[in-house]
């Protein structure tokens, strides 16, 4: 068994999940929108270019705001992070504190496993302190995400994950969800 983490890079961006490539949720909430009343290979496309074009500016502008993890070559799973000025959507959540940007807090949008029978073997557990190691490094004061109870079937992850990895609650958002936060 050989697990790799890796940054997300021009060369590898093509390695994201198709579903994940093409989506700008977080990056461009407007175009977001526009783009589920478009034809399914338009929007598929429309959507990666843009997705693409955040991700080469963030890393310009940020350095490194992606990983993808490999299992035997294998794409298993992929997250994204960067301030959470660089993710507009942030803005629009009921949460008193997320969309309020803090100097030095990075907001992690998605940690997902995409392929349901590799969950619960430890590839989000590596991806999350890929992520937590280099923000570390980087001398970031804390990193923040909304995670769901009970179901992995969220993109930034369940709750149970992060409570394991030492995040608290931040505060809650209603019976589902919860604001966590790891301070560096």
């Amino acid at each position: 068994m050989k697990i790799l983490t890796r940054n997300i890079t021009p060369e590898n961006f093509g390695d994201i999940p198709e579903g994940c490539r093409s989506c700008i949720y977080w990056e461009y909430p407007k175009d977001f929108e526009k783009a589920r009343l478009m034809e399914q290979k338009r929007k598929l496309q429309l959507c990666a270019e843009k997705k693409k074009e955040w991700f080469l500016k963030t890393l310009k502008e940020f350095g490194s705001c992606g990983k993808i993890v490999y299992y035997n070559s294998k794409l298993v799973g992929y997250a994204q992070y960067a301030p959470s000025t660089r993710l507009p959507q942030a803005k629009n959540y009921e949460s008193k504190h997320l969309g309020k940007a803090e100097e030095g807090v990075i907001f992690l949008s998605c940690l997902y496993i995409p392929d349901k029978s590799m969950r619960g073997k430890g590839a989000g557990t590596r991806l999350l302190k890929h992520i937590i190691d280099d923000l570390r490094k980087r001398r970031f004061k804390a990193v923040e995400t909304f995670a769901r109870r009970g179901s992995s079937n969220n993109p930034s992850g369940p709750i149970e994950l992060y409570l394991k990895e030492g995040f608290s609650v931040k505060e809650e958002l209603g019976s589902e969800y919860a604001l966590v936060r790891l301070d560096l």
